[in-house]
């Protein structure tokens, strides 16, 4: 009996493909016309632009599925350490490279910080290590649960999971210089979380990109989503496009029947499956109601993707624009709900590694500002979209050193993503990027799990349930539910 398939996202589809190796049939219905989900492209005037994730960590999660499958990795996709993995600027001149090698990384953080900051850092890549193995003893499990932790050989560490103590709280442990607190904080927005709020558990996500390194594909990011549909293909696998689920139809505790409609409005009906996969949790039918009484959903994105009429060589690849009031800025979004008028700045240029990204001499720019998930508090349409882009822009002017004038006599064109398009595009809950956030330990229990509680053949694999988003965790997801199925 086969399996159906409710997005093609990369956790559906690396569940997809985990199942056909085995020999289980496998269908794939999605609602959009192009395979990846939150990972896709854009492409305008001779510009490309990676629209999800920009950065992969942990590639040797990725290549267990191509060794797996028997497969090489080589023949799909080409991973590209960059010399520098993120620069970060401040609007009083400051900046610093974090550099890929360690020892250029330890020099750079001498030299912008001091000697006494650079032996504080080598003491919280130390210390983040211990959540790093606790991880991989216990969260690369098929399914996390609490009780895994109450024995004496997790205890000691479970008690540092669960202290109180905040991502923000290790790095006032550990360093004096508030620009240093603030590069480590950032890393709680990988989650969509607060740094002030999400537990130091978390700490171990800068701890992965500092100690292994970050990466991106040669192709841009969006090859990895071609290489998992051409994998597809290759086992016969069909991906049913223009296709959203819609409803349900259950008998006892096993769905019976779907419902798909199409873009010409169209309801079809499908059955005889064995299992169902879901790759999104935006749908009460599925999840239950109860979930989506919760309110500490993950923060969401404002996207502005822009054709740059010249190139900026003080600009690498990944750059961060930082706020002058980091924890407002974040009070905004999380307790007041609302876009901060003062707002740190994620710039991608893909282009520096990948030429085709945009015409010679031109650059493609990708920023990305955390905003809050769609709520009362605050309405976006288009009058409120154009007063953002004109504050990022606002922003971007007071970084005066690095930009001769304005940015805005740059730009050929425009294109914005806000919440609004997040929930549209991708079926997410309130427009969040990763569900449930992960600001507390009271949160993170109520995550959609794996195998779902409600039906005894629906599963949920993807960045909104276990273990947690990102491209690595969305391929463990998918793992751990291939082997429940399997």
């Amino acid at each position: 009996m086969k399996t159906i398939i409710c997005g093609s996202g990369i956790g559906g589809l690396v569940t997809a493909i985990r199942l056909a190796d085995k020999g289980i049939p496998v269908e794939i219905y999605e609602k959009n016309f192009y395979a990846g989900g939150k990972m896709g492209e854009f492409r305008k005037s001779g510009f490309r632009f990676d629209t999800g994730p920009s950065v992969i960590t942990m590639p040797d999660l990725i290549i267990d599925l191509f060794n797996d499958t028997g497969r090489h990795v080589e023949d799909y996709l080409e991973f590209i350490k960059p010399e520098i993995s993120c620069r970060y600027f401040w609007e009083d001149g400051t900046v610093f490279n974090s550099f890929n090698n360690k020892t250029y990384c330890k020099d750079e953080l001498k030299k912008v910080f001091s000697e006494s900051e650079s032996i504080n850092f080598s003491k919280f890549i130390d210390y983040s290590k211990n959540f790093f193995e606790l991880y991989n003893d216990i969260f690369g499990k098929v399914e996390f649960n609490i009780r895994d932790y109450l024995s004496k050989k997790y205890l000691a560490n479970f008690t540092k999971f669960v202290s109180g103590r905040s991502i923000n709280d290790v790095s006032n442990k550990f360093f004096r210089e508030k620009k240093l607190k603030q590069i480590i904080n950032r890393y709680a927005t990988f989650t969509g979380s607060s740094p002030y709020l999400i537990p130091q558990f978390f700490s171990v996500i800068p701890y992965v990109e500092f100690e292994f390194g970050s990466f991106y594909l040669k192709d841009g990011m969006y090859s990895l989503a071609l290489a998992l549909e051409k994998i597809c293909g290759e086992y016969g696998i069909e991906i049913r496009y223009g296709q959203e689920l819609v409803k349900i139809e259950s008998e006892g505790k096993r769905i019976k029947k779907l419902f798909f409609r199409n873009k010409d409005n169209l309801i079809t009906e499908t059955t005889g499956f064995e299992n169902v996969v879901s790759n999104f949790t935006n749908m009460k039918e599925l999840t239950g109601k109860n979930y989506f009484d919760n309110t500490d959903w993950s923060s969401s994105g404002f996207i502005m993707m822009l054709g740059i009429n010249r190139e900026f060589k003080e600009l690498a690849y990944h750059n961060v624009f930082f706020s002058n009031d980091y924890e407002n800025e974040y009070i905004d979004i999380y307790e007041n709900k609302i876009p901060a008028d003062d707002m740190t700045i994620y710039l991608s240029v893909s282009s520096k590694f990948n030429g085709v990204d945009a015409p010679q001499s031109m650059e493609n720019w990708f920023l990305f500002v955390n905003v809050p998930y769609l709520s009362r508090k605050f309405e976006w349409n288009d009058n409120s979209k154009k007063e953002y882009f004109v504050k990022v822009l606002n922003k971007l002017d007071r970084f005066s050193y690095l930009f001769d004038d304005s940015i805005r006599n740059h730009i050929i064109f425009s294109e914005i993503y806000s919440p609004e398009e997040f929930k549209n595009l991708y079926n997410s809950e309130f427009g969040s990027i990763y569900g449930l956030s992960s600001n507390s330990i009271y949160t993170l229990m109520k995550r959609i799990k794996n195998k779902s509680s409600q039906f005894g053949n629906l599963y949920f694999t993807g960045g909104n349930t276990n273990p947690g988003g990102g491209i690595p965790l969305c391929f463990l997801s998918a793992k751990s539910v291939a082997g429940m199925i399997k």
